[in-house]
């Protein structure tokens, strides 16, 4: 039996039923709504057919081996026992096994299969029938596609949707079949996915865990109309390409259909399945679902795509892989403009991963290699700002910045990085609101990722938007995530919604995590409820801020909770030049949090000396009331 396959489509464990493509447990008489990461830790443990599974086992089945601690996973362990009814002292579900790991204690057994369709099989036979059919059969299934869809649209009590409507759609990475390389099937994806940005009165939602993992997490409530997922398979010099179309809302598969040809065609296939779902959602355009530009070879997309695959790995040796990759598929087309753009990219963010790295030299190669990319291939120079806006952004260019982000996230190619990084830019100059308009833009786009959620999330906090900080913040703390502004912003989070201990405990792990000491949190945060106990809090933040041992933001931010807005503006301005200190200082200097300190008849000369006055004079923006209010804010 393959359990991986039959247990994912669901089953009965004790008195439950395990639906993980729904993330639901099913009761006798209740029902459990179950988080992403949790369900995958159970259908992990329920595949181990009562064998034992020690934590790092779990870790690299759950999270791809990334996670650096423990804690999310006890953390899955505990949701999953509280969900379950479970108790952690006389288990009768999840048993720990000391020293060991985990295991369950009662058998999975799969639910009874469903049996498929004919039509998508009687589709797959014509297609592996005569290859000569196959252009047939290509707008044939375009046709058959809209017809299906357009059934389903009326069966659930709606017409199909207008050459006007926008519709939803969430796109989910094709699987590989077995013998494949999985860099083929990321890239397919990804091309996949951009081809149908492109498309008219379509919204694509990239998912970035296949279907089959519940992937659909609690960040995303927005409902979809319809749901693509797929395969890729590659026999030879042959790419076999399975789609299906899942209808939004009722959650049946509408149609089922494959598309075969050249791996020198892959672009053309991509294309041709991009078409056929355009085609079903919103009726045949006047203009073709295309992508931008392609490479000139398959060799050069191949080395393209696995540098794609090795760059959201997101760690250093991956990131050098990458840029390897990229160089490779420069090399075998000089042209191929969106390599330059991935490379420049990787250039970006290596410096985060090795420090000893000059930031200006990396940034210099990054902003040299795009100039190249946009000499070879001028359809990539308004996406270009992404990296153009970065650079500035870090420089402290702002309004150069700005100007290079808003090429970017109005241009053809659409890239989530543009739009989460101009929420960061935002954030720093102080117009909170767009801020959050573009973190929700790249969350649109790119749901799945940690850092996007927690941008989301941080972004809704400063403005006090607490129940949706809240949500945000519990979907990016189950995710693996490496980032100081996240932890700082969580443990504000806490004390801002009276979670006291909580917030203690989170700061720690937050230190900890960075190497940092946290043996000064207890009596500080002590200061902050406790008056009797402040003198000796503020004797100890200006011991941490003469030697220099937290980051000045933070201690900006200890002051502001101990009530001395006098120290915390004296030290925002003993922050010099520009950098991360000074990006993150003026973004929680901006937020709700530090609204004291805005009020402070100094405040305007921190302003004026940062050179923000002059920009939002630029920008048409204006400084009221400690806020910052823009004419032509752009609308998402």
């Amino acid at each position: 039996m393959d359990r991986d396959s039959d247990l994912r489509k669901g089953f009965t464990l004790g008195h439950w039923t395990v639906l993980p493509d729904r993330g639901l447990l099913r009761g006798d008489d209740s029902e459990e709504r179950v988080e992403p990461l949790v369900m995958r830790v159970l259908v992990a443990l329920a595949e181990a057919g009562g064998d034992v599974l020690t934590k790092d086992e779990l870790i690299e089945t759950v999270w791809d081996g990334r996670a650096q601690s423990d804690e999310p996973l006890n953390r899955c362990i505990s949701v999953l026992r509280r969900k379950l009814g479970d108790d952690s002292r006389n288990p009768s579900f999840v048993e720990n096994i000391p020293r060991r790991g985990y295991r369950l204690m009662q058998p999975a057994q799969p639910l009874a299969p469903v049996e498929p369709a004919a039509a998508p099989a009687q589709i797959d036979a014509d297609v592996a029938q005569s290859s000569s059919n196959r252009s047939v059969l290509g707008v044939a299934a375009v046709i058959v596609i809209a017809i299906a869809l357009a059934v389903a649209f009326a069966g659930r009590g709606s017409s199909p949707p207008s050459a006007d409507g926008v519709q939803t759609l969430a796109v989910y990475p094709f699987s590989c079949a077995e013998g494949t390389d999985a860099a083929l099937c990321f890239g397919f994806s990804e091309e996949l996915t951009s081809t149908l940005l492109r498309a008219d009165n379509i919204r694509v939602v990239k998912r970035t865990r296949p279907l089959s993992d519940g992937a659909d997490s609690e960040s995303s409530a927005d409902r979809v109309d319809g749901r693509v997922s797929g395969s890729v398979q590659r026999i030879g010099d042959r790419l076999r390409i399975a789609m299906e179309i899942i209808d939004g809302a009722e959650g049946f598969v509408v149609l089922s259909d494959t598309v075969d040809g050249s791996v020198a065609d892959v672009f053309r296939l991509q294309e041709q399945v991009a078409q056929s779902i355009a085609a079903a959602l919103v009726g045949e355009t006047d203009t073709p679902v295309s992508a931008t530009t392609r490479p000139a070879s398959f060799e050069a997309f191949q080395a393209y795509a696995r540098g794609q695959y090795q760059f959201e790995r997101r760690d250093l040796a991956s990131i050098r892989q990458a840029i390897e990759l990229f160089e490779e598929a420069i090399r075998l087309d000089p042209m191929f403009g969106p390599a330059y753009l991935r490379l420049s990219f990787a250039y970006l963010l290596l410096p985060e991963y090795d420090s000893e790295l000059s930031v200006e030299t990396m940034y210099d190669i990054a902003e040299a290699r795009t100039l190249a990319g946009i000499a070879a291939d001028p359809s990539i120079e308004d996406a270009a700002g992404t990296v153009f806006g970065f650079i500035h952004h870090k420089r402290g260019n702002w309004t150069e910045a700005t100007r290079a982000f808003e090429r970017a996230v109005n241009a053809e190619t659409l890239y989530p990085l543009a739009h989460h990084w101009y929420s960061k830019l935002l954030a720093t100059v102080g117009r909170m609101e767009a801020s959050l308009q573009h973190a929700k833009r790249a969350h649109e786009l790119d749901p799945d990722r940690a850092i996007i959620i927690s941008r989301l999330a941080i972004a809704h906090f400063w403005l006090s938007n607490m129940e949706e900080a809240g949500r945000y913040f519990s979907v990016a703390n189950s995710m693996v995530l490496e980032a100081p502004i996240h932890d700082m912003a969580y443990a504000l989070y806490l004390l801002q919604t009276g979670s006291f201990e909580e917030s203690i405990r989170n700061t720690k792990i937050g230190l900890e995590k960075n190497g940092l000491e946290s043996g000064w949190v207890d009596p500080v945060f002590a200061g902050f409820v406790d008056d009797e106990q402040r003198d000796a809090a503020a004797a100890i933040a200006t011991a941490l801020e003469d030697d220099g041992r937290l980051a000045s933001y933070v201690v900006m931010t200890i002051w502001v909770l101990l009530g001395d807005t006098d120290r915390a503006l004296a030290t925002a301005m003993s922050v010099e030049g520009i950098g991360q200190e000074f990006e993150t200082g003026f973004e929680v200097l901006f937020s709700d949090v530090l609204a004291d300190v805005r009020a402070h008849a100094s405040f305007p000369d921190l302003l004026e000396r940062a050179g923000l006055t002059a920009y939002w004079n630029e920008m048409g923006c204006t400084w009221q009331d400690g806020r910052v209010s823009c004419d032509d804010e752009p609308l998402i």
